[in-house]
């Protein structure tokens, strides 16, 4: 949560665990929430339980090392 100034309104993908995937804009955050509103105005609301990453564009133009060492 420390990020969520610079998120705030900042276009982001949420990888939810299912591996659905729900583009918007970050609403709010709390400890067991965030909400997104989509390109079609609509609110998601996803329990952080069910979120798997979240995915923006920081501005720097570098790609972090992987995660996964089979990459």
């Amino acid at each position: 949560m420390r990020k969520q100034g610079q998120l705030q309104k900042q276009p982001l993908s949420a990888v939810l665990s299912n591996g659905n995937t729900i583009f918007g804009r970050l609403l709010t955050i709390d400890a067991s929430h965030l909400v997104l509103k989509d390109t079609r105005d609509h609110q998601h609301h996803i329990a952080l339980s069910d979120l798997y990453e979240v995915v923006y564009d920081d501005g720097k133009g570098v790609v972090p090392p992987s995660r996964h060492t089979t990459l």
